[in-house]
């Protein structure tokens, strides 16, 4: 009997497996679980339907065809000349041609985390799963399904909030709810997983979610939902594609970030801190600043698809823009300017630390000894797929891996919420609430000690407080001063393009061409830097809002399709 429930079982994953790989939308047809009793008559399969379901949570490497979605920004250019993220950000694209494109897994993780609350959990009786791991098991249906709607609602606006698991024959016509009505029902789900999940989880579940992951989503929603593009005042109603405008919102977001920066552990310490080692960060799968990640088998595929072309095999991947370069400060904490002879002579010494750790520029070292020659004529600036920007990644990519001869692996895990985001979510709301300098209602922090806090962990040497840049209250050079440092800290953490959209600023970066280095080697081994345009973008008003894939459309007779994409 145990052996024909364990087939049955995994016959339910393949099928399930099956489907992921197919266009999936909200009236896909049922996945066929045949005999439910074989999952809900036995606790280990009860975990693994759930456990199954995270494979539908998105993973941030190279994922637009091998690209970064930075690749659309003003962070990164794919070194593969026609690629779908170049497409896109060149404004080739539209609802036949969508690169980044969450309904497919959003919809699907959807509808199984209803299969889950519908078929399986009612059943459950206490001598497979007590009712506290029952409870457990729904605040992780309650987080994935919270965080498959916030895929959508972050790139759409407001959306077909599906309530059930839809059946093939009946009508799935099902028109958007406003943009607030979404929000709202996002939030209630976080809420109900907050309620339901552990502080942490053992080393052996890492992973899953936890209370934090439900209350940094949280987090996210309500910063996204307190900004200019989906709280403008001149859009003062709630529709499909704006909030009713209130400046409360951006107090009630610095609330719910507060809340996370002050979790406690069982022991009554702060459960999330900054990490000692912000590189080493990123090549964990577990460290104090992660709130949640996605985990992967141990592979040399992202550094060898990223990796400078002077290496064996090595194939450009995303490489980062002059444009985001240029954003790093000075290890003194002043701003970079090619204007000041001292940095232009030598534009990569004495820059912030996080320039060292997620640039690879010329003559910096990686993997071993190897040294990058990215000067016009130098190896790692030859062949179809050197960079065009005389850069290459750093961020994610372990120097103790080897994609020839003997190969060697690594961990790798995308962070999806760390604590740096946190903090940034958190100085931006309270900015915008209550200035650089206040705290009226006691968090604990002014947004200025928010950003001092990370710039401290990068290891700038000065002007940390931004005192210089950011005058007592000054509300508008502080905000200026937290963009900037989202931009540094969060480089290629799939941030950037929606900040940029919902300050409602993506107009003026992103419609201009990104830039890059031409570098010639002097006769005395000098170098000379020319800013050169490496790829032109293009983004107009209706881009904004994603469009609805016209195969959505033709399905769902009751879908408005976003303004602009018709």
């Amino acid at each position: 009997m145990k052996k024909n429930i364990r087939a049955n079982f995994y016959l339910i994953l393949a099928i399930c497996t099956f489907y992921s790989c197919e266009e999936q939308n909200i009236d896909s047809v049922p996945l066929d679980f045949g005999d439910v009793a074989t999952v809900y008559g036995d606790s280990t399969r009860v975990q693994q339907f759930v456990n199954y379901i995270y494979n539908y949570v998105p993973d941030g490497f190279g994922r637009i065809g091998n690209a970064f979605v930075a690749g659309a920004t003003d962070e990164g250019v794919f070194s593969t000349n026609g690629s779908s993220v170049s497409k896109w950000a060149m404004g080739a694209w539209g609802p036949t041609f969508l690169p980044d494109n969450p309904l497919s897994n959003s919809y699907t993780g959807i509808r199984a985390t209803y299969v889950y609350e519908n078929q399986i959990h009612p059943h459950i009786i206490d001598g497979v799963m007590t009712s506290v791991g029952r409870e457990l098991n729904m605040g992780q249906i309650y987080f994935l399904r919270a965080l498959f709607n916030f895929e959508i609602i972050s790139r759409f606006g407001g959306y077909p909030i599906v309530l059930k698991e839809l059946n093939a024959s009946e009508n799935i016509s099902i028109p958007r709810s406003t943009y607030d009505e979404c929000v709202r029902y996002i939030e209630d789900l976080c809420d109900k997983a907050i309620e339901r999940l552990p502080v942490s989880v053992s080393a052996a579940n890492l992973g899953q979610a936890t209370k934090g992951a439900a209350m940094a989503l949280k987090s996210r929603l309500l910063l996204y939902a307190a900004s200019p593009l989906f709280n403008d005042p001149s859009n003062p109603s709630d529709d499909l594609m704006h909030g009713a405008y209130t400046e409360e919102k951006w107090k009630k977001s610095a609330e719910t970030s507060a809340k996370v920066i002050n979790l406690k552990n069982s022991q009554g310490n702060t459960l999330y801190k900054l990490s000692n080692n912000r590189y080493n960060l990123f090549l964990s799968i577990s460290d104090p600043e992660i709130i949640f990640n996605k985990l992967s088998a141990p592979s040399n595929a992202l550094e060898r698809l990223n990796a400078p072309v002077g290496l064996q095999n090595g194939r450009g991947g995303t490489c980062p823009t002059l444009d985001l370069v240029d954003a790093y400060p000075m290890k003194n904490g002043t701003t970079f300017d090619w204007n000041n002879t001292i940095m232009s002579k030598e534009p990569f010494a004495n820059r912030d630390p996080r320039f060292e750790n997620d640039i690879l520029y010329n003559g910096a070292k990686y993997i071993g000894n190897y040294e990058i020659a990215t000067y016009e004529g130098g190896v790692d600036r030859q062949g179809i797929y050197a960079t065009k920007t005389s850069f290459y990644l750093r961020k994610f990519m372990s120097n103790d891996v080897n994609w020839w001869g003997t190969q060697a692996l690594t961990n790798h895990s995308f962070i999806l919420f760390r604590h740096a985001e946190i903090l940034l979510n958190y100085a931006e709301a309270m900015n915008e609430a209550y200035g650089p300098d206040n705290d009226p209602e006691n968090y604990g922090m002014t947004a200025r000690q928010a950003v001092k806090m990370i710039r401290d962990r990068a290891g700038l040497t000065g002007n940390n407080d931004l005192s210089i840049t950011v005058a007592a209250g000054n509300k508008s050079q502080m905000r200026d001063a937290i963009r900037t440092e989202r931009q540094v800290e969060l480089a290629f953490e799939e941030h950037r393009g929606f900040d940029l959209r919902r300050w409602k600023i993506a107009e003026q970066v992103l419609n201009r061409p990104v830039q890059g280095l031409r570098i010639t080697q002097n006769a005395d081994g000098s170098f000379t830097y020319d800013k050169v345009n490496v790829e032109n973008r293009v983004f107009l008003p209706k881009m904004y809002y994603y469009p609805f894939p016209q195969s959505e459309i033709n399905r769902n007779g009751e879908l408005v399709q976003n303004k602009g994409w018709n």
